[in-house]
C-alpha cells in the first residue's frame, strides 16, 4: 500500500508499505479521504510538540471497513464509516461523564498511532461511526471531524440568539464555526482573516461581514458598528495577536473561546479580564455527542457547496498540498487527500 510519511520538518514522502493487520478489537479501514489539518501543518513545519517523525499523520478521515480482528462485530465488514480519532480509557471520571477529550490517557490516531494518510489504516472498532454518505461522496466524510470541533467550540462559546459573534480565522474550523454560530441564532457573525481567498466563501458559511485583517483593523471595524464589542469571539487561529485581539473585542461579560493551536504563550490583559468579568475558555476536540451532531449534519448534506473552499487531491500530491497550505498561497480552507486504493 501507499502511505504519506512525515519524516521531518517540510519532509513528506509517499512510501510503499505493507498493509497493516487488525488485532483483536480492531478493524482495517480502506481510506476514502483524509483531510489536511492546521495542527498537522504546524508539525510539518516543525512547530508541534505532540507529533514525532517518522509518522503517518491524518486524523480526519473516512472509509470502508475491509477486515476485522477478533472480538469485532462482523456486521462492520463493508460498512462505510467515519472515524473518531480519540482513543481513551473509557473508565476515568472524564470518560464516564462524556468528556473523553479530557481523558488523561487519551491518544489520537494520526498522532500516537498511524493515521489516515495511507491507503489503509488500522483503528479500534470503538472509534467507528457508520455513515450514509451524501451525494458528494464518502471522501467528504473527512469533514466530519473538523465540523465536530466547530460544534464543540461554538458550544463552549454559549452563543445565544441575538449575539454578535466574531470568528478569527477563515480556515475550515473558522468557516464551520461561523456556520454553527448562525445556526445557534447569532444575529451578526464577523469573519476575520488575512487571506482574501479564504474569506471569499465566508457569506455562504453565514458570515454577514468579512474583514481582511491585512487591510483593516478588525477591532476598530467591529467597534464602529458595535461599540460595546462582541458577545462571543472564537479564535480559530491560535496566535498571540488573534488571542489578544479577541479579548479586546469583547463586551463586558463576554466570552473568548480558544480553539486554535499554534503559539503556546500569549500575554493577555488580565486587569481588563477582571474588571469586565471576561471569560477565556479552551476548546479541545469534541465530546462524542458533538461528533454525532457533526456526522448527522454531513449526512444530511447541510454543509455549503464545496466550490472555492474544498479541494480533492491524490495522496501522492500530499507534500505539495502541505507546502501550499503552510507556505502559501493557501487558497483552500480544506484539502482532502484521496488515495488510489487497489481492490
Amino acid at each position: 500500500m501507499q502511505a504519506l510519511v512525515w519524516e521531518g520538518p517540510e519532509q513528506m514522502v509517499c512510501r510503499t508499505a505493507e498493509s497493516p493487520r487488525p488485532a483483536a478489537g480492531e478493524v482495517l479501514v480502506k481510506v476514502a479521504g483524509a483531510g489536511v489539518c492546521g495542527s498537522e501543518l504546524g508539525a510539518y513545519l516543525g512547530h508541534n510538540e505532540l507529533r514525532r517523525p517518522p509518522l503517518v499523520m491524518g486524523h480526519e478521515f473516512s472509509g470502508v471497513v475491509v477486515a476485522a480482528g477478533a472480538q469485532v462485530d462482523p456486521r462492520w465488514h463493508g460498512q462505510s464509516v467515519v472515524v473518531n480519532p480519540l482513543v481513551t480509557c473509557r473508565e476515568c471520571r472524564w470518560c464516564q461523564s462524556g468528556q473523553r477529550q479530557l481523558c488523561q490517557a487519551r491518544r489520537i490516531i494520526g498522532i500516537d498511532f498511524p493515521g489516515g494518510f495511507a491507503d489503509r489504516v488500522v483503528v479500534p472498532a470503538s472509534c467507528l461511526l457508520p455513515v450514509h454518505p451524501p451525494g458528494e461522496g464518502l471522501w467528504t466524510g473527512a469533514l466530519v471531524e473538523p465540523l465536530a470541533c466547530a460544534v464543540r467550540a461554538t458550544g463552549q462559546a454559549s452563543i445565544e440568539p441575538g449575539d454578535v459573534v466574531l470568528i478569527y480565522g477563515a480556515g475550515i474550523i473558522g468557516l464551520m464555526s461561523a456556520w454553527m454560530a448562525r445556526r445557534r441564532g447569532a444575529e451578526a457573525v464577523w469573519l476575520v482573516d488575512a487571506n482574501a481567498a479564504r474569506l471569499a466563501p465566508g457569506a455562504r458559511w453565514g458570515a454577514g461581514r468579512v474583514v481582511d485583517a491585512s487591510q483593516v483593523d478588525p477591532v476598530a471595524a467591529l467597534r464602529q458598528e458595535h461599540p460595546d464589542g462582541a458577545d462571543r469571539v472564537v479564535d480559530a487561529v491560535g496566535l498571540a495577536e488573534t488571542r489578544r485581539g479577541g479579548l479586546n473585542l469583547l463586551r463586558r461579560g463576554g466570552r473568548l473561546v480558544l480553539v486554535g493551536l499554534h503559539e503556546p504563550a500569549t500575554d493577555l490583559d488580565g486587569n481588563r479580564a477582571v474588571r469586565d468579568e471576561l471569560e477565556v475558555v479552551g476548546s479541545f476536540c469534541y465530546r462524542d455527542q458533538d461528533f454525532a451532531v457533526a456526522k448527522r449534519l454531513w449526512e444530511a448534506g447541510a454543509l455549503p457547496a464545496g466550490a472555492g473552499w474544498l479541494d480533492q487531491r491524490p495522496l501522492a500530491a500530499g507534500d505539495a498540498a502541505f507546502q501550499e497550505q503552510a507556505r502559501g498561497p493557501a487558497p483552500f480552507a480544506k484539502i482532502v487527500l484521496t488515495p488510489e486504493v487497489e481492490p
